[in-house]
């Protein structure tokens, strides 16, 4: 988002800085925001901010001559809390945009499609690989990336390329290769 107001906006300096909402809680905020102006500022756990923070942030916010972008970033859970406990956030956050964790289907989904990308296709049973590759990472604590599928993909790649007996029988057979000559990634590809 920054960067994108970086390259739109002509007002905007570059300062940027990146602080925990507990850090702000002890910043005196108008130095903060005078080094800031024209720039933006990204608290990160921005839950834990305190009242005296937030009362301070707000009276800064509304003088229009600072000019700066702040983002609150946090939890949705945290997000709503604060929210809740200081309702003239409201008036002064006018976006709000809460980013879900994909699901397997989305992941597998992204999968095939970074697959297609590298010129590889994935037949049916190793989706099946792959939905249990993606089903043993996600856990209530750990949500799979993005990254860590193209990692997977990746993997399944290389383990593709060895050369072996059955690598030289799949391309005797004709089973390398789908109907666009997509190397075709198996579920022994995956596991």
């Amino acid at each position: 988002i920054i960067k994108e107001i970086q390259m739109t906006d002509s007002n905007f300096s570059g300062r940027m800085a990146k602080i925990t909402g507990q850090a702000l809680n002890n910043k005196d905020m108008g130095k903060t925001f005078a080094r800031l102006s024209n720039g933006a500022l990204i608290v990160e756990g921005a839950g834990s901010l305190k009242g005296n923070a937030v009362k301070s942030m707000i009276k800064l916010l509304e003088q229009e001559e600072q000019g700066i972008i702040v983002i609150l970033e946090d939890t949705k859970i945290n997000k709503n809390k604060l929210l809740d406990n200081y309702k003239v956030l409201h008036q002064n956050f006018n976006l709000r945009i809460d980013i879900q964790a994909m699901d397997n289907d989305s992941l597998v989904m992204f999968a095939k499609k970074y697959a297609l990308e590298q010129e590889y296709a994935i037949d049916e049973l190793g989706v099946l690989a792959l939905y249990t590759r993606i089903s043993d990472l996600q856990t209530s604590e750990h949500s799979v990336t993005t990254k860590e599928v193209k990692e997977i993909v990746e993997e399944a790649i290389h383990h593709a390329g060895r050369k072996n007996m059955s690598h030289f029988m799949d391309i005797l057979l004709g089973k390398r290769y789908d109907d666009e000559d997509m190397i075709i990634l198996r579920e022994k590809d995956f596991v």
